[in-house]
């Protein structure tokens, strides 16, 4: 009988170790010989002097001078008692023989983790005849082995430790059936082995060790003894949530980071969205850009990103690969961002990077296939027929309108035939595609104790809807860590270069517009520019439209790309146990440029300002480049000390400056007189006669302390501060102060509940602080001129004021108050989180007007008051949590309520407001207003649709019903906010297969449906009129007398203007993620394909949207359902 072959996934071809790493040979004896240079100098550093102390004493002195951590058991060190050793300058094996003579237990190192373990006690050969041997592997919920967990059997001594792939190998006495696997930070599990040779165990983490270290980016702080409001974000997480964007994985699991939804921009891979955690703080000071429905409202809310303690733009987030994430962590409250001073009161993103271990090199790739299908379904537009339909049922081709009856009719029947003989275009078609895209991303790492490496290599290449959409990604990561005696060096460089292209197809909106009964191409073949001919100069028949698809088989450009390098090196020295001093330095430097360019032929340039003369103006080629550099350096101390077993204190002292630089330079040419000309040189003129430019350039320096007391493990306070200056604010007023004081009581630690198994985890917090905000422009406190360029006289240029400075300009101020309390019950079974805060922000930045007769209109001034409350709410629950049958499944969800209220405003907003409610039109206001939500929605309210005219009746200010809409009678109705925003989750897991579902909800906010407005009323333009239109417009606008009907007289083309018919209460649900993952087993890897880790993954993200109210979404691009495969390698 032939004996089986066993092959590798990948064949035969690569079996062997050597074959397999050809791949990195250059980068391994690079650093092999490096690491060998240094490895003379490890482990000889230990010195200790110590007389009968406990052996956790020791421990706390060896991670003190070295970079060793431990792994016990509890049992493992009563076991020991106390010892005495004096030793210098030795390696950390002489240390532990000198420790563990003559004691019970031995020990392993594993890379720099020594296990500490009991000794195998000698079994008499009777027993041992009848003892069953048992196997298996231990591994983390990810399925990650995990190393050195200890397996011991229940009642005894006898035990041993998992090897580097999780993997075990035990004999237990007869007499014995349970076994207990424990691992430090994680819940110890007893399994029963009656009947079993084989087991397999996941631990999971314990809620009592899991996120003990809370990182902000300065300071490290331990979670049991800190006041800050905060959510830790793993690397596990991160991949349960989502496969795409960073941004959108931590709004998954954390609604408080609310992520704006974009019904203009959809999936446009190439917006930036607007983001905010607890609500909005500052003020537009151009009121007028909130009536902007496709605008980001302001980047002055925009949350502060803070990368390995350097600060990153919310594109770099955007655009970096997860799979070079550790931990990411929110601060929310004053207690977290207090030592961010000026920077903290919109909350700071901090995220920490994964970082190499000790050992043999390591290979990691994750792939993926990344497909986008657009999504249509908020789309109820009308076929040919009911378009025909429609234009009859509004007398467009009546002679009531038009008495060229004759040219109406030919029209009416030229459409007719096109509706029989089956022409019905489907118009959204046309400008999208199912987008076809691909991830990949590569790390090497490895080294020594003392010498550490990784090199990461990443590409994200997305493919969107629409065709010629595209954003491509390339980055490059360079780690090293060396380590001398007491001195720790880092660097770490990144390169990444990124490539964004617009769809040349324009506006999807173009397209839902389009009549169906029109075709794109003429009976040749041959793309159309015009879509219908005048058929007669009277208002009531159709205007020549144009072709959406013309434009598109034009030569365009409209792309964008940018490199950016950041450079982050840091050198810590560890004085004592107790004292280390860390600084580091960063710079970060970007250069962007954007083209754009449009031929004569394109339909923009149909218009009178391009005839005649103007007419070799035709064309334009806009070209804007910009530059970016800032630095930023930081000097830390640390100091930690445990007195009398009970008092812990923690101290830290940090200074820090930075310096930011950006420009940009634009210029637009005119008139090209070929269509290939896309060069910017090549233009007859340039707009405005010259290029423009922007500048700003800022510095700021802090001085930051943190102080925490710990009295026993169970009560804590917290102080934090800083002193910080910055350029942007009036010379009178540079400098000021932030802080933060917290309090907490660890109820769980109590000696009344410190054995209670229902009640695992009871914490309480308390925190109030005051924290500020810069998000502004770098002069807004200076006198700025601009000089009239090309006009001067004898030489001399004059100049004129842009903006009048303020001195007292001072700082915007958020105080905050947050109160929480942190639950686990039943071993971790049930976990709830529950925060209260309430935010004020004082002295907010707005305009002040000034006499006409001076000048100038306005200056800038501190005036204004904004207020947000809310509450925020976290629990999970494990439904199974059965290790025997490796099962598990949890449900989760979180909530997040705020409330936003304008408390006080300037004279300026206020007259800018007063403008605003008289202007006519079919889009709501939005207004700061004394009183209301920065969202509030200002519409005249309506009573609805008279039955008998069909026409709508509306309500005055005084109460009367009237049939005239004034701006007047313009009042607060609803906030375009949701009362409550969440997330639900789910997690089943059964053996290696692991299903995670991702659900957001928004429930009783109010949105202005525009879709009503311009799709289904307001067709008081040619181009709506004959174009296509949302299917009420044809089934429930009224008709006739008696109809009761929410639309008014189909045959009314007047404009439809602001009114609270349009403004709907929402309720939406939608599935964000849906992914399914496969591990394969790690031992059956290990010995037939000498892998550490195989695992494969389907991910479906933007599944299904469910609302309330229909309108629709993704009107300049389409939203998309996207979905990935991915294979995880480790080797």
């Amino acid at each position: 009988m032939k004996k089986k072959r066993q092959e590798c996934l990948w064949g035969n071809r690569i079996s062997s170790p050597r074959a397999r790493c050809l791949l990195v040979i250059v980068v391994l004896c690079f650093f092999s010989l490096f690491s060998s240079q240094v490895s003379a100098q490890e482990n000889r550093n230990i010195s200790i002097n110590k007389q009968n102390v406990p052996f956790e004493e020791i421990v706390r002195e060896v991670e003190a001078q070295t970079d060793y951590s431990f792994m016990y058991s509890t049992e493992t060190v009563q076991s020991i008692g106390k010892v005495s050793v004096n030793v210098t300058n030795v390696s950390i094996k002489r240390l532990m023989d000198a420790v563990l003579i003559g004691k019970p237990c031995t020990y392993q190192i594993e890379g720099k983790v020594v296990i500490i373990k009991i000794k195998e006690q000698p079994v008499q050969d009777t027993i041992r005849q009848k003892a069953v041997k048992i196997k298996g592997v231990v591994t983390e919920a990810d399925g990650l082995p995990l190393i050195g967990a200890t397996v011991v059997v229940k009642g005894t001594s006898v035990g041993v430790v998992t090897n580097a792939t999780g993997n075990f190998e035990l004999e237990v006495p007869a007499d014995h059936d349970l076994v207990v696997v424990s691992f430090i930070g994680k819940t110890s599990q007893e399994v029963r082995i009656t009947g079993k040779t084989e087991i397999n165990v996941v631990l999971q983490d314990d809620v009592q060790s899991i996120d003990q270290v809370v990182v902000t980016g300065i300071f490290n702080k331990s979670r049991e003894s800190y006041t800050g409001a905060v959510k830790t974000i793993s690397a596990s997480d991160l991949k349960a949530s989502g496969n795409r964007s960073i941004l959108s994985q931590i709004s998954n699991i954390d609604p408080s980071f609310n992520i704006a939804d974009n019904i203009e921009f959809g999936s446009d891979p190439n917006q930036l969205p607007d983001i905010t955690i607890r609500g909005r703080t500052s003020m537009d000071v151009n009121v007028r850009n909130l009536q902007e429905e496709s605008s980001v409202k302001s980047t002055a809310n925009l949350p502060l990103f803070i990368m390995d303690g350097f600060e990153v733009s919310l594109q770099r987030v955007m655009d970096m690969d997860d799979e070079l994430v550790e931990t990411i962590t929110l601060l929310k409250d004053a207690s977290a961002t207090a030592m961010y001073g000026a920077r903290g009161a919109n909350g700071v993103v901090v995220i920490t990077l994964k970082r190499p271990e000790a050992g043999k090199l390591r290979v990691s790739y994750r792939g993926s296939v990344n497909i986008e299908a657009p999504d249509f379904t908020s789309y109820n537009l009308m076929n040919a027929r009911e378009k025909l339909d429609y234009e009859v049922a509004a007398g467009m081709l009546d002679d009531k309108y038009n008495p060229n009856n004759q040219n109406l009719m030919e029209l009416y029947n030229r459409r007719l035939i096109e509706v029989e003989r089956g022409v019905n275009t489907y118009w959204l078609k046309y400008p999208v595609k199912t987008g076809v895209g691909n991830r990949h991303s590569l790390r090497v790492d490895g080294g020594s104790d003392n010498f550490k490496y990784a090199i990461g290599l990443s590409y994200n290449n997305i493919n969107g809807v629409m065709k010629g959409s595209s954003r491509n990604t390339l980055s490059g990561n360079l780690y090293f860590q060396y380590e001398l005696k007491n001195l720790k060096f880092q660097n770490d460089l990144t390169i990444s270069y990124n490539k964004n292209k617009n769809s040349p197809y324009g506006s999807f909106s173009e397209y839902s517009l389009a009549n169906p009964i029109y075709t794109p191409y003429d009976d040749e073949g041959h793309i159309k520019k015009q879509l219908v001919e005048t058929i007669s100069q009277t208002s009531r028949t159709p205007d020549p439209a144009g072709n959406p698809l013309y434009n598109a088989s034009l030569p365009s450009r409209d792309d964008g790309s940018y490199t950016n390098i950041q450079n982050n090196f840091a050198i810590e020295w560890k004085i004592t146990s107790d004292l280390f001093v860390r600084g580091n330095f960063g710079f970060t430097k970007q250069d962007s440029r954007t083209d754009k360019y449009l031929s004569r032929e394109h339909t923009s340039f149909d218009t009178d300002e391009y005839k005649g003369e103007n007419s070799n103006m035709k064309g334009s080629y806009t070209y804007t480049t910009s530059y970016m550099f800032s630095y930023e350096g930081n000097l830390t101390v640390n100091y930690t000390k445990i007195f009398n077993k009970v008092h812990q204190l923690y101290a830290g002292l940090s200074a820090n400056l930075a310096e930011d630089k950006d420009e940009s330079y634009s210029v637009t040419g005119r008139g090209f007189s070929s269509l290939n000309m896309k060069n910017l040189g090549m233009a007859g003129a340039y707009a405005l006669g010259k290029p423009t430019s922007t500048e700003a350039h800022s510095r700021r320096l802090g001085l930051i302390f943190n102080v925490n007391y710990t009295y026993d493990r169970r009560y804590f306070v917290d102080f934090s501060g800083k002193i910080e200056g910055s350029s942007k604010f009036g010379s009178n007023d540079r400098t000021a102060p932030f802080f933060s004081a917290g309090l907490g009581w660890n109820v769980h630690n109590e000696n009344f509940l410190s054995s209670s198994n229902a009640i695992n985890l009871l914490r309480f917090r308390f925190s109030y602080g005051t924290i500020g905000s810069q998000n502004f422009s770098s002069y807004q406190a200076l006198t700025t001129y601009r000089y009239f360029g090309q006009e001067n006289y004898k030489y001399w240029n004059g100049a004129y004021m842009l903006g009048m400075g303020n001195p007292d300009l001072s700082w915007q101020k958020t105080k905050q108050l947050n109160l929480g309390v942190e639950t686990s019950l039943f071993n971790g079974l049930v976990r709830l989180n529950v925060d209260y805060y309430n935010k004020l922000t004082e002295d907010l930045l707005t305009d002040i007007n000034l006499p006409t007769a001076g000048g100038f209109s306005s200056y800038k001034a501190n005036v204004g008051e904004v207020r947000n409350r809310g509450i925020e709410l976290d629990a999970n629950v494990f439904l199974i949590r059965n290790s025997e049958s490796h099962i598990m499944w949890s449900v989760g969800g979180n909530l997040a309520h705020n409330v936003n209220k304008i408390l006080k405003i300037s004279n300026a907003l206020e007259f800018l407001n007063s403008e605003l409610l008289d202007e006519a039109g079919p889009n709501p206001s939005f207004l700061y207003q004394e009183g209301q939500s920065m969202n509030t929605i200002f519409v005249v309210r309506s009573l609805g649709i008279d039955p008998a005219t069909g026409s709508e009746l509306f309500l005055n200010k005084d109460g009367e019903r009237v049939y005239t809409w004034d701006p007047k009678d313009k009042v607060p109705f609803g906030v375009n906010e949701p009362k409550v925003r969440g997330n639900l989750r789910t997690m089943f897991r059964w053996r290696d297969i692991t299903l995670n579902a991702t659900f957001s909800y928004r429930l009783g906010g109010h949105i202005y449906n525009q879709t009503l407005v311009d799709k289904v009323e307001n067709t008081t333009t040619a181009a709506k009129r004959w174009g296509n239109l949302d299917k009420r417009a044809l089934y429930d606008r009224w008709q006739n007398e008696g109809d009761v009907t929410k639309f008014k007289n189909i045959k009314d083309f007047n404009t439809t203007n602001a009114s609270s018919r349009f403004v709907m209460k929402e309720n939406a649900l939608s599935l964000n993620t849906l992914n399914v993952n496969y591990e394969f087993d790690t031992e059956w890897l290990k010995r037939h394909c000498r892998l550490d880790y195989l695992a494969i993954g389907f991910y479906a993200e933007d599944v299904f949207y469910l609302s309330t109210v229909k309108q629709e979404r993704g009107l300049s691009y389409p939203f998309a359902r996207k979905f990935s495969v991915s294979l995880s390698v480790r080797f």
